[in-house]
């Protein structure tokens, strides 16, 4: 399973992988101007009326000094009487970077934790791989992804598995992360790194943090939270995948698995409350400052994302900034298994939208088309209800590329982990001889049991059904609509083999 970033999100859909002047203020209005806000229902109603693309969505534009316009449309969960509404929780992955960022402003100002802060001030007995050097990387480094750093390991462990205590972060820097060119690359493990840091320097979460620092100044407290666990079940949408014919739903994280990068619930209020605080347009109290925004916002990393049409060539603590038709905007997504959302900015022109839904049913290259369209109608342009037609006309057949390609994978890999026609059937002696505990000190403890579905391996957050596929091999399905990943059995060593790690029976321990 890969983890989905914002720039997935961008770099596959355009060519690759600030704070902006405000023209003269907009007139107070009643109401959201509806040459904006009616094109983008009519697309959003189009397609979630196509079968397979998403059970509930959630839009919400704000301008100036107009309410905020809302469109939330569907079932918390299908099958389900009870209609989502703007109080309704999603997951909104990668978005929470944006937050972060602006904590890393407000921390900073308050002399908390400054951002040019190095790891070695945190860690000094930190060591990391040459050339990469603690003493050189800042905090702010870390929040605009310029840290020179890269690990698979635990991007996939904090995304899917299992939170890591802040405590154990300096060893596994050390060993889990390796460096790479300098300059920008968006990736997870700066705000990951920030999040550690943060607790090591104080003794507070990042979770509490967030709370004290931005969400209560904003009064967005009970409108957006990282520990879904304290929330009523009814308020969290459900997320799913479509594998052409039916919808497969994806469990909603944990806490377990709500980290710095990626560890936010939002809902419709909230997100408006958030756009407007970020366009000036609300009165975040004395705690919290224009200027906080400003530091948050200013670009400072070179991001050089295009397609021709949208140019993201900034990116600052937590946000993209961009140019549409010569219009400027700031923007992050997210996405995870089951979701996709973004939240675009106007400064320009006061006004903010802010779209989620609960499928991944090439959602990426629509809400990218509706994110373009939305600059464009903010700002006056033309032409954008023509785009949005065409948005709507062009995702039957996304989708359906999406399914096959899914398909094929799935075909692909079944046949290359059986080999030449391979049948094995193991009997209950082969399999309870891989059952039981087996433990790695990254990953932690994978428990395999035999039972009703065959053979099962939960580790953390994480259930698998293990399908055999050829003597001391299984593939290791989550239940998501991605391929299998071969796990390996050695029973006479102890050992089972799951992505590149060695986990050794914990027998009698």
């Amino acid at each position: 399973m890969s983890v989905h970033t914002l720039c997935a999100m961008l770099a596959g859909l355009l060519a690759g992988c600030a704070m902006f002047p405000l023209s003269a203020a907009v007139p107070p209005r009643n109401a959201v101007d509806p040459a904006i806000t009616a094109p983008i229902a009519k697309a959003l109603d189009a397609v979630q009326r196509m079968p397979g693309s998403y059970p509930t969505v959630a839009a919400v534009v704000v301008q100036g000094d107009a309410p905020p316009w809302f469109h939330v449309r569907g079932p918390v969960r299908p099958g389900d009487a009870a209609p989502a509404d703007a109080r309704t929780l999603f997951y909104i992955a990668s978005q929470t970077k944006s937050f972060m960022g602006l904590l890393g402003a407000v921390l900073d100002r308050r002399g908390v934790l400054p951002l040019d802060t190095t790891l070695a001030a945190v860690w000094p007995s930190l060591r990391l791989p040459a050339p990469a050097d603690p003493r050189r990387i800042t905090l702010a480094d870390l929040l605009s992804h310029e840290e020179g750093l890269t690990t698979h390991t635990l991007n996939f462990v904090t995304a899917y598995v299992r939170d890591i205590p802040a405590a154990d972060y300096p060893r596994w820097l050390e060993s889990e992360v390796q460096v790479r060119d300098p300059g920008f690359r968006y990736a997870n493990i700066g705000d990951l790194i920030y999040g550690a840091a943060l607790e090591a320097h104080t003794g507070r979460n990042w979770h509490d943090w967030l709370n004290e620092a931005v969400l209560a100044p904003l009064q967005l407290q009970n409108e957006v939270t990282s520990r879904p666990s304290q929330v009523v079940p009814a308020r969290i949408v459900s997320n799913y995948q479509w594998d052409g014919h039916a919808w497969h739903p994806v469990a909603p994280k944990s806490d377990a698995l709500m980290h710095a990068a990626g560890g936010l619930f939002a809902s419709a209020n909230g997100m408006a409350r958030w756009m407007q605080a970020n366009l000036g347009l609300s009165d975040a109290g004395d705690a919290l400052q224009p200027g906080d925004f400003a530091r948050a916002q200013e670009p400072v990393a070179d991001a050089r994302l295009s397609d021709g049409q949208i140019d993201c060539s900034g990116y600052s603590l937590g946000w993209y900034t961009c140019t549409y038709k010569g219009q400027h905007a700031l923007m992050h997504g997210g996405a995870y298994v089951g979701t996709v959302s973004m939240t675009v900015l106007v400064p320009s022109a006061r006004a903010g939208l802010s779209l989620v839904v609960n499928s991944d049913s090439a959602m990426e290259g629509f809400e990218l088309e509706v994110m373009k369209a939305f600059i464009g109608l903010a700002t006056g342009g033309e032409g954008e209800g023509a785009r949005l037609d065409a948005a709507v006309s062009a995702f039957p057949a996304r989708l359906a590329a999406l399914v096959t390609k899914r398909k094929k994978a799935l075909v692909e890999s079944r046949a290359d982990a059986a080999g030449a026609g391979s049948t094995w059937q193991p009997d209950a002696a082969a399999l309870q001889a891989c059952t039981g505990r087996f433990h790695d000190d990254l990953f932690g403890t994978l428990w395999v049991r035999s039972g009703a579905e065959g053979l099962t391996a939960d580790i953390g957050a994480r259930h698998l059904v293990l399908e055999p596929v050829r003597p001391g091999l299984f593939a290791a399905a989550d239940g998501t609509l991605d391929v299998p990943e071969p796990m390996t059995c050695q029973p006479e060593a102890g050992v089972l083999e799951w992505r590149g790690r060695r986990f050794r029976s914990q027998a009698g321990r």
